[in-house]
């Protein structure tokens, strides 16, 4: 067997970094391809007394891929595509190695269940995404209004822990010690993924809106219509808000994007907008539509200037917008960490369900005035899950811009939401909201950590949301 273990160099520094651009550094890299070399690192990780940190396609924001010394331990080389079947139930399984990505998983369903039409519904915008990583952190896409969290969807896992055990896990209890667990519990080998029969049809409708009031009132009165609606033909799978600022923000880069770049352009007066999708028959999908071109004309929406698509692929370029809204606050915080490396993404990942849509938004809105601070807000409206992501310019915002998040933590806390969503906690929520892990984390951490990792060789430093 050849090196598969390779000393840091100049060559590697990529991989030091994530999305966040939360900075670390190591010792070490490898790339592995098997089981069987994870299990020969990891021998020899113990017996030069390195830990190590699980990485796969970089794409986090939370900095739980980046090394805090050590080892880096590469998935991204397991990117293979298994086995699929179908079973009697209509359902189907792929089983599919960590490194592969949602758009090459999205191709070899259509290749392996052409005639079933079968689709996997976790559905996170960001297509370079690996399916190891999505488990890892609890990703969730913006389709969970409709199909529900996406660990329903992964029935079985093959995982490597901190004892060099080689394990299958299919037990509710076992999945979760390693779900959205931050790769604190071992790395993950293989996925099993449950795939359901696609939507007959799939219809994209993006309105906007000349003020902010408008969208709210439009995403209260999708609410209101859908505790409502018991029609089986179809059902609004998502439901995605975006404010004035990151539509302009989105606006300004848009030729340079080829995914988003044969789009209309985006109405300059526009001061929010919300993406709506709807899966199910025509017939239902067509009623349901009909029904939302109206409430959105009631709350000062132009339907006209609604961008309405059908179909797989028209719809994946809507997608793509509403992935240019993180891509380029990701870009904005890229610019500043340039010129000063100690800033580093700023952004919520806080679900406030019990409160009310326009007090919360006018709610982030002040804060962030008051704080002396430029920000924007989209995410997941109906669930009241919002993305805030707050854009410092200069070191001195970046420490407002913390205080600022800690509050809101704090504020979150004493509501009894949420303060970590879908996007895993890793190092750099870890650090800046290390105040909000109360005793329960805690003591669920070390029971994991007892279980699985007791040396505490994997992804030190990390943490988790659930």
């Amino acid at each position: 067997m050849g090196q598969i273990i390779f000393p840091m160099s100049e060559r590697y520094q990529e991989y030091l970094t994530d999305e966040s651009k939360y900075a670390g550094e190591a010792d070490s890299i490898s790339f592995p391809d098997s089981e069987g070399e994870i299990l020969e690192i990891l021998t020899e990780m113990k017996e030069s007394g390195r830990r190590i940190t699980i990485q796969g396609g970089k794409t986090g924001i939370t900095g739980g891929s980046v090394p805090k010394g050590g080892h880096i331990l590469n998935v991204s080389h397991m990117n293979r595509v298994k086995n699929g079947w179908v079973c009697e139930d209509g359902t189907g399984r792929i089983v599919v190695e960590p490194g592969v990505n949602l758009m090459e998983l999205k191709k070899e369903i259509t290749i392996r269940f052409r005639k079933e039409k079968l689709f996997w519904p976790v559905e996170p915008t960001e297509s370079s995404a690996t399916v190891g990583g999505i488990a890892a952190v609890g990703a969730q896409g913006i389709t969970r209004l409709l199909y529900g969290d996406s660990r329903k969807y992964i029935e079985k896992l093959k995982v490597i822990d901190g004892k060099g055990r080689r394990l299958e896990l299919t037990a509710r209890e076992e999945l979760d010690a390693f779900l959205g667990k931050d790769g604190i519990t071992g790395v993950i080998t293989e996925i099993t993924l449950i795939l359901l029969q696609s939507p007959e049809e799939r219809w994209g409708i993006l309105f906007f809106f000349e003020e902010e009031a408008g969208a709210l009132g439009f995403i209260e009165g999708i609410r209101a219509s859908s505790d409502k609606n018991e029609d089986v033909r179809a059902g609004i799978a998502a439901a995605e808000y975006m404010d004035g600022k990151i539509l302009a923000m989105i606006g300004e880069r848009k030729d340079s994007v080829s995914q988003i770049r044969e789009l209309p352009d985006i109405d300059a007066a526009a001061n929010g907008a919300v993406y709506v999708e709807i899966h199910g028959l025509e017939d239902g999908i067509v009623a349901v539509a009909e029904e939302l071109m109206e409430l959105a004309a009631e709350n000062g929406s132009d339907p006209d200037g609604a961008w309405a698509v059908s179909g797989d692929s028209e719809v994946e370029k809507l997608h793509a917008f509403r992935h240019a809204a993180p891509e380029t606050c990701n870009l904005f915080i890229e610019k500043s960490h340039q010129k000063d490396r100690r800033i580093t993404k700023l952004g919520t990942d806080m679900m406030m369900d019990r409160e009310e849509l326009y007090p919360l938004i006018l709610g982030y809105r002040k804060d962030i005035l008051d704080a002396g601070l430029n920000g924007c807000i989209f995410g997941h409206a109906l669930e009241k899950h919002f993305h805030v992501n707050l854009l410092p310019e200069n070191y001195e915002e970046y420490e407002a811009g913390i205080r600022l998040l800690q509050n809101w933590a704090r504020e979150v806390q004493e509501k009894h939401g949420e303060v970590f969503g879908e996007h895993g906690v890793g190092k750099l929520k870890g650090e800046i909201f290390a105040g909000s892990m109360g005793e329960v984390y805690r003591e669920q951490a070390d029971r994991l950590k007892t279980a699985y990792d007791p040396e505490g060789r994997w992804n030190p430093g990390n943490r988790f949301s659930s």
